[in-house]
């Protein structure tokens, strides 16, 4: 199965985004730049760990629906 530059590209750059915004709420996280209480920082991981395990799986659905070349 050949992909599409295209599709490969934007898969990547949303996936990188994903993992570059969880790294971001974590450094956040772990060195109390806001001043979160625990609530807070737990709320703000599970959210930062849901979206980003969203945008990854979104990125895999579009390869798998937009990157076969033999479909168009």
């Amino acid at each position: 199965m050949a992909m599409r530059p295209d599709v490969r590209r934007h898969s990547i750059i949303i996936i990188a985004f994903a993992v570059i915004q969880w790294a971001f709420v974590q450094y956040i996280i772990n060195h109390q730049l806001f001043g979160l209480d625990t609530y807070h920082r737990i709320l703000y991981f599970c959210l930062s760990a849901f979206g980003g395990a969203f945008l990854i799986f979104g990125a895999l659905i579009y390869i798998v629906i937009k990157g076969n070349a033999d479909k168009q």
